[in-house]
Protein backbone atom coordinates (compact mmCIF):
# COMPACT_ATOMS: atom_id res chain seq x y z
CA UNK A 1 0.00 0.00 0.00
CA UNK A 2 1.50 3.43 -0.68
CA UNK A 3 1.05 6.48 0.98
CA UNK A 4 -1.37 7.98 -0.74
CA UNK A 5 -3.82 5.54 -0.26
CA UNK A 6 -3.06 4.99 3.67
CA UNK A 7 -5.66 6.26 6.07
CA UNK A 8 -4.52 6.25 9.20
CA UNK A 9 -6.56 6.73 12.24
CA UNK A 10 -6.04 9.77 14.08
CA UNK A 11 -7.38 11.45 17.40
CA UNK A 12 -7.88 15.05 19.21
CA UNK A 13 -4.72 14.08 21.14
CA UNK A 14 -2.25 13.61 18.02
CA UNK A 15 0.37 16.47 17.59
CA UNK A 16 -0.14 18.81 14.89
CA UNK A 17 3.15 19.92 12.61
CA UNK A 18 3.22 22.01 9.27
CA UNK A 19 5.53 20.20 6.96
CA UNK A 20 7.11 20.91 3.43
CA UNK A 21 5.48 19.24 0.49
CA UNK A 22 7.57 16.55 -1.46
CA UNK A 23 7.37 14.84 -4.52
CA UNK A 24 6.31 11.83 -2.64
CA UNK A 25 3.51 13.41 -0.30
CA UNK A 26 2.00 15.63 -2.94
CA UNK A 27 -0.35 13.54 -4.19
CA UNK A 28 -1.73 12.58 -0.55
CA UNK A 29 -2.33 16.32 -0.33
CA UNK A 30 -3.85 17.02 -3.43
CA UNK A 31 -6.61 14.54 -2.22
CA UNK A 32 -7.45 15.97 0.90
CA UNK A 33 -11.07 17.62 0.44
CA UNK A 34 -13.26 19.67 2.56
CA UNK A 35 -17.30 18.52 2.87
CA UNK A 36 -19.00 19.22 0.08
CA UNK A 37 -20.84 22.22 1.44
CA UNK A 38 -17.37 23.72 2.44
CA UNK A 39 -16.28 23.63 -1.40
CA UNK A 40 -17.64 27.52 -2.16
CA UNK A 41 -15.54 29.05 0.76
CA UNK A 42 -12.36 27.06 0.25
CA UNK A 43 -10.33 26.05 -3.62
CA UNK A 44 -8.80 22.49 -3.64
CA UNK A 45 -5.60 21.42 -2.60
CA UNK A 46 -4.49 21.16 -6.95
CA UNK A 47 -5.40 24.39 -7.48
CA UNK A 48 -3.99 26.11 -4.42
CA UNK A 49 -0.69 24.44 -5.23
CA UNK A 50 -0.98 26.00 -8.56
CA UNK A 51 -1.42 29.05 -7.57
CA UNK A 52 1.74 28.91 -4.78
CA UNK A 53 3.59 28.21 -8.00
CA UNK A 54 3.26 31.21 -9.38
CA UNK A 55 3.44 33.65 -6.47
CA UNK A 56 6.74 34.15 -4.87
CA UNK A 57 5.07 35.72 -1.41
CA UNK A 58 3.46 31.84 -0.81
CA UNK A 59 4.54 30.37 1.91
CA UNK A 60 3.13 26.65 1.92
CA UNK A 61 2.83 23.34 4.13
CA UNK A 62 1.08 20.58 4.65
CA UNK A 63 -1.03 20.06 7.99
CA UNK A 64 -0.28 16.61 9.98
CA UNK A 65 -1.58 14.77 13.16
CA UNK A 66 1.05 12.59 14.09
CA UNK A 67 2.29 11.44 10.76
CA UNK A 68 -0.99 11.66 9.00
CA UNK A 69 -1.46 14.06 6.58
CA UNK A 70 -4.89 15.87 7.21
CA UNK A 71 -4.95 19.70 5.84
CA UNK A 72 -3.41 22.28 3.66
CA UNK A 73 -2.35 25.82 4.71
CA UNK A 74 -0.98 29.03 2.75
CA UNK A 75 0.13 32.32 3.78
CA UNK A 76 0.74 35.41 1.62
CA UNK A 77 4.17 36.36 2.99
CA UNK A 78 5.57 39.54 1.90
CA UNK A 79 8.39 40.72 4.43
CA UNK A 80 8.49 44.22 2.30
CA UNK A 81 5.14 45.38 2.55
CA UNK A 82 4.98 43.90 5.43
CA UNK A 83 1.93 41.90 4.99
CA UNK A 84 1.34 38.12 6.45
CA UNK A 85 -2.92 37.29 5.30
CA UNK A 86 -3.88 33.56 5.82
CA UNK A 87 -4.53 32.58 2.07
CA UNK A 88 -5.88 29.20 2.26
CA UNK A 89 -6.53 26.93 5.24
CA UNK A 90 -8.15 23.72 4.73
CA UNK A 91 -9.20 20.16 6.83
CA UNK A 92 -10.32 17.36 5.27
CA UNK A 93 -13.63 16.31 5.91
CA UNK A 94 -12.50 12.85 7.99
CA UNK A 95 -10.43 15.44 10.19
CA UNK A 96 -12.48 18.27 11.05
CA UNK A 97 -14.15 18.90 14.82
CA UNK A 98 -10.75 17.97 16.32
CA UNK A 99 -8.85 20.91 17.10
CA UNK A 100 -6.09 20.36 13.99
CA UNK A 101 -7.17 23.68 12.19
CA UNK A 102 -6.85 25.51 15.41
CA UNK A 103 -3.40 24.10 16.30
CA UNK A 104 -2.44 24.79 12.76
CA UNK A 105 -2.89 28.64 13.35
CA UNK A 106 -0.45 28.65 16.49
CA UNK A 107 2.24 26.87 14.66
CA UNK A 108 1.00 29.02 11.47
CA UNK A 109 1.47 32.17 14.06
CA UNK A 110 4.68 30.97 15.55
CA UNK A 111 6.29 31.26 12.18
CA UNK A 112 4.62 34.79 11.54
CA UNK A 113 5.84 36.42 15.00
CA UNK A 114 9.26 35.90 13.62
CA UNK A 115 8.58 37.56 10.58
CA UNK A 116 9.90 41.10 9.20
CA UNK A 117 7.96 44.10 10.60
CA UNK A 118 4.83 41.13 11.51
CA UNK A 119 2.17 43.35 13.40
CA UNK A 120 -0.92 41.38 12.10
CA UNK A 121 -2.47 38.39 10.90
CA UNK A 122 -5.07 39.20 8.05
CA UNK A 123 -7.79 36.61 7.16
CA UNK A 124 -10.96 37.20 4.70
CA UNK A 125 -13.69 34.83 4.02
CA UNK A 126 -16.76 34.38 1.99
CA UNK A 127 -20.68 35.14 3.48
CA UNK A 128 -22.70 32.59 3.89
CA UNK A 129 -24.26 29.60 5.66
CA UNK A 130 -20.95 27.43 6.70
CA UNK A 131 -18.99 30.95 6.63
CA UNK A 132 -15.53 30.11 8.62
CA UNK A 133 -16.22 33.36 10.33
CA UNK A 134 -17.16 32.18 13.89
CA UNK A 135 -13.82 29.86 14.00
CA UNK A 136 -11.94 33.03 13.47
CA UNK A 137 -13.37 34.52 15.87
CA UNK A 138 -13.34 32.22 18.08
CA UNK A 139 -9.26 32.41 17.82
CA UNK A 140 -9.08 36.16 18.40
CA UNK A 141 -9.80 38.00 14.80
CA UNK A 142 -11.68 40.63 14.35
CA UNK A 143 -13.33 42.50 11.09
CA UNK A 144 -11.16 45.98 10.16
CA UNK A 145 -14.49 46.95 8.19
CA UNK A 146 -12.02 46.11 5.10
CA UNK A 147 -13.25 43.74 2.51
CA UNK A 148 -11.49 41.82 -0.86
CA UNK A 149 -13.70 41.22 -3.87
CA UNK A 150 -16.59 39.85 -2.04
CA UNK A 151 -14.93 38.76 1.46
CA UNK A 152 -14.49 40.08 4.48
CA UNK A 153 -11.62 40.75 6.20
CA UNK A 154 -10.18 40.10 10.12
CA UNK A 155 -7.18 40.96 11.96
CA UNK A 156 -5.53 39.12 14.62
CA UNK A 157 -2.69 41.87 16.49
CA UNK A 158 0.32 39.82 17.04
CA UNK A 159 1.89 42.03 19.43
CA UNK A 160 4.09 40.15 22.20
CA UNK A 161 3.21 39.73 25.57
CA UNK A 162 6.14 42.25 26.36
CA UNK A 163 5.15 45.23 23.61
CA UNK A 164 1.43 44.59 24.40
CA UNK A 165 -0.35 46.75 26.73
CA UNK A 166 -2.55 44.98 29.66
CA UNK A 167 -5.36 42.64 28.07
CA UNK A 168 -8.68 44.97 27.21
CA UNK A 169 -11.60 42.89 28.66
CA UNK A 170 -13.09 41.18 25.83
CA UNK A 171 -15.86 41.75 24.53
CA UNK A 172 -19.22 40.99 25.28
CA UNK A 173 -22.18 39.93 23.10
CA UNK A 174 -24.58 42.26 22.02
CA UNK A 175 -28.42 42.13 21.25
CA UNK A 176 -29.78 44.49 19.35
CA UNK A 177 -33.79 44.34 19.59
CA UNK A 178 -35.67 46.72 16.73
CA UNK A 179 -40.38 47.48 17.04
CA UNK A 180 -41.86 48.18 13.72
CA UNK A 181 -44.93 49.47 13.30
CA UNK A 182 -46.22 49.87 9.72
CA UNK A 183 -48.15 51.99 7.49
CA UNK A 184 -50.03 48.90 6.18
CA UNK A 185 -50.39 47.07 9.00
CA UNK A 186 -52.75 44.09 6.97
CA UNK A 187 -51.87 40.39 7.76
CA UNK A 188 -50.35 40.10 4.43
CA UNK A 189 -48.39 43.06 4.54
CA UNK A 190 -47.10 42.08 7.91
CA UNK A 191 -46.02 38.89 7.21
CA UNK A 192 -44.61 40.72 3.58
CA UNK A 193 -42.65 42.61 5.55
CA UNK A 194 -41.10 40.04 8.14
CA UNK A 195 -40.24 37.51 5.22
CA UNK A 196 -37.57 40.84 4.13
CA UNK A 197 -36.22 41.03 7.17
CA UNK A 198 -35.73 37.05 7.54
CA UNK A 199 -34.27 36.86 4.37
CA UNK A 200 -31.35 38.46 5.88
CA UNK A 201 -30.70 35.31 7.99
CA UNK A 202 -27.06 33.45 6.61
CA UNK A 203 -26.14 36.52 4.44
CA UNK A 204 -24.17 38.45 7.06
CA UNK A 205 -21.19 37.01 8.18
CA UNK A 206 -21.03 39.26 12.03
CA UNK A 207 -24.88 38.33 12.45
CA UNK A 208 -24.83 35.33 14.36
CA UNK A 209 -28.60 35.09 15.69
CA UNK A 210 -31.76 36.58 14.19
CA UNK A 211 -35.42 36.06 14.86
CA UNK A 212 -38.32 38.12 13.46
CA UNK A 213 -41.82 38.04 15.34
CA UNK A 214 -45.13 39.04 14.29
CA UNK A 215 -47.39 40.15 16.63
CA UNK A 216 -50.72 38.22 17.28
CA UNK A 217 -52.23 40.46 19.92
CA UNK A 218 -53.63 43.82 18.88
CA UNK A 219 -53.89 46.81 21.10
CA UNK A 220 -53.47 50.42 20.51
CA UNK A 221 -49.64 50.37 22.15
CA UNK A 222 -49.01 47.21 20.23
CA UNK A 223 -45.99 47.09 17.38
CA UNK A 224 -46.20 44.69 14.51
CA UNK A 225 -42.89 43.04 13.93
CA UNK A 226 -40.41 41.80 16.27
CA UNK A 227 -36.93 42.01 14.91
CA UNK A 228 -34.22 40.39 17.65
CA UNK A 229 -30.67 40.29 16.08
CA UNK A 230 -27.61 38.96 17.94
CA UNK A 231 -23.74 39.68 17.73
CA UNK A 232 -20.46 38.72 19.15
CA UNK A 233 -19.23 42.47 20.26
CA UNK A 234 -20.84 45.67 19.43
CA UNK A 235 -17.83 46.36 16.93
CA UNK A 236 -19.34 43.09 15.09
CA UNK A 237 -22.89 45.43 14.89
CA UNK A 238 -21.79 48.10 13.81
CA UNK A 239 -20.52 45.96 10.49
CA UNK A 240 -23.80 44.42 10.26
CA UNK A 241 -25.12 48.22 9.89
CA UNK A 242 -23.37 48.84 6.80
CA UNK A 243 -23.25 45.73 5.31
CA UNK A 244 -24.56 46.18 1.55
CA UNK A 245 -27.48 43.09 2.78
CA UNK A 246 -28.65 45.28 5.84
CA UNK A 247 -28.48 48.40 3.80
CA UNK A 248 -31.10 46.96 1.42
CA UNK A 249 -33.46 45.71 3.98
CA UNK A 250 -32.70 48.97 5.38
CA UNK A 251 -34.49 51.11 2.28
CA UNK A 252 -37.55 48.68 2.16
CA UNK A 253 -38.19 49.22 6.24
CA UNK A 254 -38.46 53.16 5.31
CA UNK A 255 -40.34 52.75 3.00
CA UNK A 256 -43.03 50.79 4.46
CA UNK A 257 -42.51 51.90 8.51
CA UNK A 258 -44.33 54.51 10.50
CA UNK A 259 -42.28 53.90 13.84
CA UNK A 260 -39.61 51.78 15.07
CA UNK A 261 -37.88 51.86 18.65
CA UNK A 262 -34.87 50.01 19.23
CA UNK A 263 -32.74 48.75 22.16
CA UNK A 264 -29.29 47.22 22.33
CA UNK A 265 -27.72 45.53 25.45
CA UNK A 266 -25.09 43.70 26.24
CA UNK A 267 -24.75 40.41 28.06
CA UNK A 268 -22.45 39.43 30.81
CA UNK A 269 -22.26 35.77 29.38
CA UNK A 270 -19.76 35.09 26.11
CA UNK A 271 -22.15 34.08 23.11
CA UNK A 272 -19.08 32.44 21.11
CA UNK A 273 -17.65 29.22 21.69
CA UNK A 274 -14.07 28.78 22.43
Amino acid sequence: MTNDTLETAVNRDAVVTLRPITQETARAITRLKVAPEQERFVASNAISLAQALFSKEAWYRAIYADETPVGFIMLYDDPVAPQYFLWRLMIDQRYQRLGFARQAIARLLDYVKARPGATELLVSHGQGEGSPAPFYASLGFQYNGDMVDDELIMRLPLATAAEAPPPAPPPKPLTHAVLFKLKDRSPEAVEKTAQVLRGMEGKIAPLQEIEVGVNVIPSPRAYDIALITRFASLADMELYQVHPVHQAVLAHMREVMESAVAVDFESTASGVDS
